[in-house]
């Protein structure tokens, strides 16, 4: 009995020793993940108008001036099969629709959603460095209709607006983290907006610590850094920015009076009130079109700092159909 049952142990280690390296081999296989075949092909085209802008926000006129602003410049440097206008429809959706998965995105273009998070930062990145022109500093005709604008709000000689958004983040991979989490105790970045009276992006800075003041963001913008040097350099004699009781008081820069003022200084700050909510507005406009800043599922600053900018460009394509290349340069902001 005792040579018996030496010989069954031995004969199932044996055994255990013969599947142990099999059940790796399972492992290591390639799961075929289900995906959606031929959506893009077969489903996009039968999109009226305004189920298309629902899914991607642009109009298709819109989608397709991308692609021809992109196409030319874009290189495949990700060497995918997949062809730069499902990459782009993949990439808008994806910043539009927070309830979508990036998996669920991703499934329906037939990729991974690795691939997909690849093709959203590439696709971020040629936005940012190739259409960039559509926010511009505000000079000549877009000066005198912007404040036009705020003069209609009851606050005339306003070139533009500025305030401060929080866009909430993961617990970012940087060596102080904790930096990054706000008064309301969530990581975020700031994203700094100067804004048109048409709500309309003409300056932006991304990127800063969420837990970093309002004024403290303003003060590293290269608008604030110009005025330093030269009040007049891009906000004419006689008109001024803008902005909350945060901000401080400039020669170029209006805020409201302190709650405990004069009945006039009151009158003031309603009137001031009145036309900066516009800025207000365009935040909200902004998270409203592109749903995934209300909570962006990245841990790399570089990549959020790309999305973030990315998506206020696209706001002022999307508030604007127009054509904004042939507008004037920004003037230089050391």
């Amino acid at each position: 009995m005792a040579e018996l049952a030496a010989f069954t142990f031995v004969v199932n280690n044996e055994m255990e020793e013969l599947e142990i390296p099999l059940m790796f081999l399972e492992n290591q296989q390639r799961r075929n993940v289900p995906k959606i075949p031929g959506y893009v092909d077969t489903v996009v085209p039968l999109y009226n108008p305004a189920e298309f802008k629902a899914h991607f926000r642009l109009l298709k006129a819109q989608v397709e001036d991308v692609i021809v602003a992109l196409g030319p410049v874009y290189q495949n440097a990700l060497g995918t099969k997949m062809p730069f206008t499902h990459s782009v429809l993949a990439c808008l959706w994806t910043v539009s629709i927070i309830t979508e998965s990036y998996r669920g995105v991703a499934d329906c273009f037939g990729i991974s959603k690795s691939a997909l998070m690849n093709h959203l930062h590439h696709f971020c990145t040629l936005v940012n460095t190739h259409l960039g022109c559509y926010i511009f500093w505000l000079v000549g005709e877009a000066l005198q209709s912007s404040e036009l604008g705020f003069a209609r709000a009851g606050f005339p000689h306003t070139v533009c607006a500025v305030d401060g958004c929080h866009t909430p983040i993961r617990k970012p991979h940087v060596a102080n983290p904790v930096g990054y989490l706000n008064h309301k105790n969530f990581y975020s970045v700031i994203l700094t907006g100067f804004c048109t009276s048409n709500r309309q992006f003409c300056h932006i800075i991304v990127g800063h610590s969420g837990s970093w003041h309002d004024a403290r963001a303003f003060r590293l913008t290269p608008v604030a850094q110009t005025l330093d040097l030269d009040l007049l350099s891009i906000v004419p004699a006689g008109m001024h920015i803008i902005g909350n009781s945060a901000y401080p008081l400039l020669s170029q820069l209006m805020k409201p009076y302190r709650d405990n003022g004069t009945a006039r200084q009151k009158h003031f700050n309603r009137k001031l009130n009145s036309a900066r909510v516009c800025i207000e507005h365009m935040f909200g406009i902004l998270k409203a079109k592109f749903r995934r800043l209300q909570y962006l599922q990245m841990s790399s600053i570089e990549r959020i700092t790309s999305a973030v900018s990315a998506c206020c460009i696209l706001h002022n394509i999307c508030i604007d159909p127009q054509d904004h290349t042939e507008h004037p340069p920004k003037p230089e902001m050391n």
